[in-house]
């Protein structure tokens, strides 16, 4: 399982969230500098409707009216009812009274008003040539963020596709068949995709082709051991046919072995709860095993595990404890988390990790090797632990849920 720290999809939406508070702190920046610019023009245009007052103050009403109306000043009346006057800073107040005029403005509805005061006279012009509003900061902020969140929005609907690939793959992995879905995007993921599928459907066709060339060659080996055994059930009693008796029984466990062994590599677990002392005891049938020989303490759980795998696996420890044990019985203990088999004999002759693969045996007396290989395997496919130990003569293997 993919940490959330190390997912694509975390860094994508670490990276957007990082990118909009940088995107606010430069708006809220913006905004403070427009407000500085904003009473500069304020000020500015204050300072020269003072100028323009001054400067006409001798000519007729209708040359400073005119005069005015070209600098984009009306006079009127008097504020408007719902006018609110602006709060300018100290520094700004300060330069709008160095005329010995002391003005204050006003923001309607329609714009904004000056009102000059002078010699206990107040005079109202309204700005009929207002400088544009600065809507830029705005439309810049609204055009990046809707940017960024058109590029989160692509970017996580073309990464999307790269979720659904690893559950396909997991599933594939856990023996699932999974659907053939091709992708028609042009980007890397979905060549990626399209490339996957078609090499699972490869590896489908000749993991098919694989198990019916093995199931003819076992059912092609099973009708002349079937055959035979018949034929040395039907002779006398002679140690030849005790003999040959156990011969065709351990080339069809040879055959069950191999045919456990085309299970695992096909990933085709069937996990059902089970007891393990049922397990145990069907283990003990397939080795013809005396129950006098096999001690077993605390095995009545249950387990989910594919039984007949499991089943191999435990009849291969099972066996391997009592072809190997110097004496008998043979004891199987369980407590809820693992079971152990343990049987006393002389120590190994190779290391433990040699003895666990195939055709590795420890003693030359036949066989294929294949039967810890199988349960290490087996433990393996349910995700379970199969531990070792030698201890005071005695060999413990444990298989740990």
């Amino acid at each position: 399982m993919i940490s959330r720290r190390h997912s694509v999809f975390f860094k994508l939406h670490f990276f957007f969230f990082l990118a909009v508070i940088v995107l606010l702190l430069l708006f809220i920046s913006a905004l403070s500098e427009q407000e500085q610019q904003r009473f500069h023009l304020l000020a500015h245009r204050s300072m020269e409707l003072s100028r323009i007052i001054d400067e006409t103050k001798d000519r007729t009403c209708m040359e400073q009216s005119e005069e005015l109306q070209e600098a984009g000043f009306k006079i009127i009346d008097a504020l408007t009812p719902n006018c609110e006057a602006i709060s300018l800073p100290p520094p700004m107040r300060a330069k709008l009274r160095s005329r010995n005029v002391s003005v204050t403005i006003y923001k309607d509805n329609k714009g904004l008003i000056y009102a000059l005061s002078r010699e206990h006279c107040t005079m109202y012009y309204r700005d009929t040539a207002e400088g544009a509003t600065y809507y830029f900061v705005w439309f810049l902020f609204f055009a990046l963020m809707g940017g960024l969140v058109s590029m989160y929005l692509v970017l996580w609907k073309n990464l999307k596709p790269l979720k659904h690939l690893y559950e396909q793959i997991q599933r594939y992995g856990e023996g699932e068949e999974i659907l053939n879905t091709p992708s028609n995007g042009k980007d890397e993921i979905a060549l990626i995709s399209n490339a996957l599928h078609s090499a699972l459907e490869k590896q489908n066709k000749f993991k098919k082709s694989r198990e019916l060339f093995l199931r003819n060659i076992m059912h092609e080996l099973k009708t002349p051991i079937m055959k035979g055994k018949l034929i040395v059930e039907l002779e006398e009693p002679s140690p030849n046919r005790t003999l040959l008796g156990k011969l065709f029984s351990r080339l069809e466990h040879l055959i069950q072995q191999m045919a456990h062994i085309e299970k695992m590599h096909a990933f085709a677990l069937v996990k059902t709860p089970i007891s393990l002392d049922s397990m145990i005891y069907n283990a003990m049938d397939n080795l013809m095993i005396e129950e006098d020989m096999i001690q077993i303490h605390g095995c009545d759980h249950i387990v989910t595990v594919d039984p007949a795998l499991f089943t191999s696996a435990l009849q291969n420890l099972i066996d391997n404890a009592v072809r190997h044990a110097t004496s008998y019985p043979i004891d199987i203990e369980c407590d809820g988390t693992k079971i152990c088999i343990r049987n006393s004999g002389d120590p190994l002759k190779r290391p433990v990790e040699e003895a666990l693969q195939a055709f590795v045996t420890e003693r030359g007396e036949g066989g294929l090797g294949l039967g810890l290989y199988i349960a290490q395997s087996v433990a393996d496919l349910h995700n379970f632990t199969l531990n070792y130990r030698y201890e005071e003569g005695v060999h413990i293997f444990c298989i740990i849920f």
